[in-house]
């Protein structure tokens, strides 16, 4: 069992599977919710994203991965954890279910012809590779899935920000929140770049942008062990 960092829960990881990361911890905790909100995380692994979403306490949690066997770990994670949630065994190209209104996903993003580069193992090669989900399939759906008015929560490299932004205005997504993140801040003599983009978009609707402060992933687990102080005090 693996301490989830910033949160009381505990998530027990497959041994061949797809471990939670810093992109997981991420795009968790920029996660924005209201309390009638119905999430689905596409791609949902062990339950990392699903256990962060249910701090915010919204309506309805649901969870779709390629793999029966993977949704059975998140079964047991969401249990662990007390937490109420559906969970399907499906391809998002093929779910059908009523509409939510918060979608979350930490997609794939590797994009290769050439197969010795991808991994032999099917459950990191799912979340790795865009073989089974690319990000205009990504917006397609979860233009067809969300609510007018609806919200669509990823992380993705810097590199394939034309890409994203470019399959969500074919869907009528619209940028409302964004905030990057570094390795490190930058300095003279430890010049930083970006390494990922935390995105909310929303379906329908034209937004203000919000842009967050920046972060940065050598303080990540110190501002998580801070929020972990503070959240031992609250009640569950």
């Amino acid at each position: 069992m693996d301490y989830l960092f910033g949160t009381l829960y505990r998530i027990e990881q497959g041994r061949e599977m797809y471990h939670f990361n810093s992109d997981s911890e991420l795009l968790g905790r920029f996660l924005r919710l209201k309390e009638n909100d119905r999430v689905l995380d596409v791609g949902t692994n062990n339950g990392v994203l699903l256990c962060y979403a249910a701090l915010q306490k919204p309506e309805r949690l649901t969870g779709i991965d390629l793999f029966p066997e993977v949704v059975d770990l998140c079964a047991r994670n969401l249990a662990y954890n007390g937490i109420a949630a559906e969970l399907f065994a499906t391809p998002l190209q093929q779910f059908e279910h009523a509409p939510f209104t918060a979608l979350i996903c930490n997609p794939p993003f590797f994009t290769t012809a050439n197969a010795s580069l991808k991994s032999q193992n099917r459950y990191l090669r799912a979340a790795r590779h865009t073989d089974f989900l690319t990000l205009s399939e990504l917006f397609f759906h979860g233009s067809r899935l969300l609510e007018s008015g609806g919200t669509l929560t990823l992380i993705i490299p810097h590199a394939v920000m034309d890409e994203a932004f470019a399959a969500a205005a074919e869907q009528d997504f619209h940028l409302r929140r964004i905030a990057a993140v570094y390795d490190h801040p930058s300095s003279e003599s430890k010049p930083a770049g970006i390494k990922r983009c935390l995105l909310e978009f929303v379906l329908h609707r034209t937004a203000t942008i919000e842009v967050e402060p920046m972060r940065y992933l050598d303080r990540l687990h110190a501002e998580a062990e801070h929020s972990e102080k503070a959240l031992k005090s609250v009640s569950f």
